[in-house]
């Protein structure tokens, strides 16, 4: 009895560590699957447009290369200026997309059509524009080189953690806000790329090497947590995303 008890016993054992195997395998998997959902971009990769043209810079040729983005109120004006809006939450956002893809080692010109107004920054610093050719960024066809803190909608910064596997890039470009009335409407602007409604950035910058990097607003454009960085400010897809050099 006993040694049939010892291999009942054993049995059960081995029974036990297979469903155990098998039950931690279904875990990991159903967590890494939703891990993988979680991170998924929200919208399809945005590929800068590259020129045949060259540009020499403090003595260096680099190819040129020139990518496009708006910045909207809400859904429905993204919708209005032909943009693809992202469509789960009505938040302001960024478009056509959040995953920008830009070549190596190349010349990067970066338009943005701003739409949305502005109160004022958590840190004066984000007026101030950093990592551009020049220092400087065009703002309905002037160049500037810092917005007063009060002025500004939203901010686009790239960055990327300090590592020696990849080139650093930091850019800092504050985005200037368009103005209301009393009643918080928009009031005309002089820049007709925007049919009148906002306004036109353009910047330069150059890339390294191959890299994964990360952009955000530094604009407290959330809701009243965090000091303004809460809710559509932590949401991947409206005001961060990625920039990857390939």
């Amino acid at each position: 009895m006993s040694g049939t008890n010892t291999t009942m016993t054993a049995g059960k054992r081995t029974a036990s560590a297979i469903v155990g195997v098998l039950l931690g395998v279904a875990v990991v998997g159903a967590v890494g699957f939703t891990l993988h959902s979680a991170s998924a971009d929200p919208q399809k990769k945005l590929y800068a447009t590259k020129d045949s043209a060259t540009i020499s810079v403090d003595g260096k040729s680099y190819p040129k290369a020139a990518v496009t983005l708006g910045v909207y109120p809400d859904r429905q004006t993204a919708i209005d200026h032909g943009s693809t809006a992202n469509n789960k939450k009505d938040w302001v956002q960024y478009g056509p997309s959040t995953h920008i893809v830009l070549p190596a080692h190349t010349y990067v010109t970066m338009t943005i059509h701003v739409y949305d107004s502005g109160e004022k920054l958590n840190n004066p610093y984000f007026g101030r524009v950093v990592g551009t050719v020049g220092g400087t960024m065009n703002v309905d066809g002037q160049d500037v080189t810092s917005i007063p803190a009060d002025q500004v909608q939203h901010t686009f910064t790239l960055h990327g953690l300090p590592t020696t596997s990849q080139d650093p890039l930091y850019v800092n470009v504050p985005l200037l806000r368009v103005s209301t009335n009393e009643k918080g409407d928009f009031l005309p602007t002089t820049d007709a790329g925007t049919k009148l409604q906002g306004h036109t950035v353009t910047f330069s910058f150059i890339t390294g090497g191959k890299g994964e990097y990360v952009w955000n607003c530094e604009y407290p454009c959330g809701d009243g947590t965090y000091q303004g960085f809460g809710a559509v400010m932590g949401s991947y897809g409206y005001m961060s995303g990625k920039v990857s050099v390939a």
